[in-house]
């Protein structure tokens, strides 16, 4: 025997017992007995095949990306970069930049206290803003200049905002330790599969995916002429909106001295004051620049406890956010002084400044705290805040370890990042985990008389070398299982059936190859030139159907979804371990075979 024999032969079996090794935490984990594994192992392999959706059930979501928010929160922020511009380049004072419409009806008025101002809306500006803005060409020439958001920049926008939220919703999973998450993008849907939840879990998990996590900061119109006529005209209407109250609020500011009231609705019931609002005629209709959200407040009683009762109060905003969660950079748990959990957030440079700013320039009125279109909490300014920490307050009647699985669940989502818009859930399926062990019990059995049935075929039909090629074959499944650990890939009821098939097509690969060493030996060939000839002359057409299959795995990969791709990426592996086996492998024992002296005769 050659010395490049035993080379080949110890190359094989290191890789061989690699793969052994790799396939233990997968098999521990399938039959139950991880904890017998020395620490020491556990810490060194890790990784392994987890069993998808369809084998252990779990939870499936369709989620539509709301896009549209994420194109007008944008043109919020450029309608204050507007403003700041002319103030500071222009020197251009009591200007406006409204928000009017949605989608592909989004504006931006530009409206000036001095209409001779609309002048140095020159060409330069519009070249700063080119790439964001267009001008209509039917603006207004009395004072007002109206943009448009570029068509190209708002299909932009919505891509990013999809792709964004993929990426989030991959960083939240990642958190929850759900083993292998399938998140992927369809259109403007994201495609959600959780395997191996329990029951109990899947409300919280659905909460935290869906969670849009968009944090602003936004300053409340204290003391508005809107909100006194809107205050009389709801006492007007109490009888029709059983519930319905209205509040005033009243406060000093602490360094001058002066007062401060305001007028708010409230209700127990939410969907009261929604329903009071939509139904606002003409006249009363919340301005185009101004916004109404809303708080769950606490009571009190007499004593001054808090009690269980909850309301619901109003607030009536600013549209445009004074800061945003962009500019987050950490946010953590911590405590008030009755130990209640609130989440401390802390801004990076930039938003530092801009929280700064905002508050200097605001002293003594109030600023809303919003997460996703619900105010927590409103604090009134009491002087400029530096050093760029905030808090937000989960405050409330509730259970303490409630309250602090709220409190982690929202540091989770924070640090993550915030969703560039929010979510629709679609669609949701949930797998029970009854399903998983029946389905993987008749897997078990089809794959078993699958493989009986090869081997035997193999056995009788091609005698010696039949048993050759089932060796082969059971390499094949090993090598196939440990690439898919090391790819920590998900095994899916699917993806079973492509080990099945991988199994025929190593069957396959050695008919062709056996068949063309029949035809040397029949030619007048030796044993040992009667191997070689087959194996250098069926090579070609061996790879070339391998790599058919390859290319039909990489279609199914890039293009399919859940089960597809886990039956692609078990196609994938299998074929590029049947050609590893079929051709190299097979070929050293074959060489064995025939490498012996007289040897006159080949079993084939």
């Amino acid at each position: 025997m050659e010395r490049g024999f035993f080379y080949r032969v110890g190359a094989y079996a290191l890789l061989t017992l690699l793969s052994m090794v790799v396939l233990i935490p997968t098999l521990a984990d399938w039959t139950h007995r991880s904890d017998r594994l020395p620490a020491w192992f556990q810490r060194a392999f890790t990784r392994k095949i987890a069993l998808g959706l369809d084998l252990q059930g779990g939870l499936h979501l369709v989620y539509e990306v709301q896009v549209d928010k994420a194109v007008s929160d944008k043109a919020d922020r450029i309608a204050g970069q507007i403003e700041e511009k002319l103030a500071k380049d222009k020197k251009v004072k009591g200007v406006k930049v409204i928000r009017e419409g949605d989608g592909a009806e989004l504006r931006l008025r530009v409206t000036f206290q001095n209409k001779a101002d609309a002048k140095k809306l020159d060409r330069s500006f519009d070249r700063d803003f080119q790439r964001y803005i267009t001008r209509d060409s039917n603006s207004d020439e009395n004072g007002e200049v109206i943009f448009r958001m570029d068509a190209d920049y708002v299909d932009e926008l919505r891509g990013y905002a999809v792709s964004q939220g993929v990426e989030t919703i991959k960083n939240r999973v990642d958190k929850l330790g759900v083993s292998e998450p399938v998140v992927q993008r369809k259109q403007n849907d994201i495609i959600v599969e959780l395997a191996g939840l329990s029951q109990g879990d899947f409300e919280r998990v659905k909460g935290l995916i869906g969670k849009t996590a968009q944090l602003e900061f936004k300053m409340a119109d204290d003391g508005s002429e809107y909100m006194q006529k809107l205050g009389a005209y709801a006492d007007s209407k109490k009888a029709q909106y059983p519930g319905l109250d209205v509040g005033y609020d009243a406060w000093q500011q602490k360094d001058s001295g002066q007062q401060h009231a305001d007028v708010y609705l409230k209700s127990k019931d939410k969907a009261v004051l929604e329903k009071f609002f939509k139904e606002l005629p003409a006249e009363n209709q919340v301005p185009s620049d101004h916004e109404i959200l809303f708080e769950q407040s606490s009571r009190y009683n007499d004593e001054g406890q808090e009690t269980q009762d909850k309301i619901w109060r109003s607030y009536y905003l600013h549209r445009r956010a004074e800061l945003t969660g962009e500019y987050l950079t950490d946010a953590e748990v911590s405590y008030d002084q009755n130990m209640r959990p609130e989440v401390s957030i802390t801004f990076d440079s930039e938003g530092a400044n801009l929280f700064e700013k905002a508050t200097g320039a605001n002293i003594g009125r109030r600023m809303a705290i919003i997460l996703d279109e619900k105010v927590t909490s409103a604090p009134t300014i009491e002087g400029r805040i530096g050093g760029g920490r905030a808090r937000i307050t989960l405050g409330g009647y509730s259970d303490p370890y409630q309250l602090q699985q709220e409190a982690k669940d929202l540091v989770a989502v924070l640090r993550t990042g915030a969703l560039p818009a929010p979510l629709r859930k679609t669609f949701e399926t949930q797998v029970g985990p009854s399903l998983g062990p029946e389905a993987v019990n008749k897997a078990k059995v089809s794959m078993i008389i699958g493989a009986l049935a090869v081997v035997l075929f193999m056995f009788v039909y091609y005698r010696g070398s039949g048993t050759i090629a089932n060796v082969a074959m059971v390499f094949n499944v090993v090598y196939l299982l440990s690439m898919m650990a090391m790819l920590q890939a998900t095994l899916t009821l699917p993806g079973i059936a492509a080990v099945v098939l991988t199994i025929g097509m190593a069957v396959d690969a050695n008919i062709i190859i056996y068949e063309r060493i029949r035809e040397e030996i029949r030619a007048g060939k030796t044993p040992r030139g009667a191997v070689q000839e087959g194996f250098n002359r069926a090579f070609w057409t061996v790879f070339d159907a391998h790599v058919t299959n390859l290319v039909a795995g990489i279609v199914l990969y890039s293009y399919g979804t859940g089960p597809i791709r886990g039956f692609a990426v078990s196609l994938m592996a299998g074929i590029v371990c049947n050609l590893f086996t079929s051709v190299w492998l097979s070929r050293a024992m074959f060489d064995w075979m025939v490498g012996r002296k007289k040897v006159a005769q080949l079993s084939i």
